[in-house]
């Protein structure tokens, strides 16, 4: 009795676990194209933390989903497409970072170039105030 009550838990079980699979979306977003969607996503978030006026420079997540001719319900099934294979979707995030590195980088760069020289000999200390000792 308790041997198939086990089977029995076991196989509802392994049923039960074939339902959750996420199922392919039929308008099926390259992995390329996700990690670029999700890149845009990202900068656009992180334009958002800085200014929260969305509007205020014209981009939305309407426009990359313009941009990318997707909708938010299409990026949304690929999204938890993509998620249920933690691997995967790992790799794309891994390319969305590579590429945040880059930029960064390349933005950096050019803040050293065009960062103005700082030669500039600090002022002789105001003697006619009082000094603190």
């Amino acid at each position: 009795m308790k041997k198939s009550l086990l089977f029995l838990s076991l196989l509802i079980l392994l049923i039960g676990c074939n339902d959750a699979i996420v199922k392919k979306p039929k308008k099926l977003i390259d992995k390329d194209d996700m990690a670029n969607i999700i890149y845009d996503i990202s900068i656009l978030e992180a334009m958002r933390a800085r200014n929260p006026s969305p509007t205020e420079h014209g981009i939305t997540r309407d426009y990359i989903y313009k941009k990318y001719r997707i909708d938010s319900l299409q990026f949304a099934q690929n999204n938890e497409y993509y998620a249920s294979d933690i691997q995967e979707y790992k790799k794309i995030y891994d390319k969305v970072n590579a590429r945040v590195e880059e930029e960064k980088k390349a933005a950096d760069s050019l803040a050293k170039k065009t960062a103005p020289s700082n030669n500039v000999t600090p002022a002789a200390p105001n003697t006619d105030l009082p000094q603190v000792q």
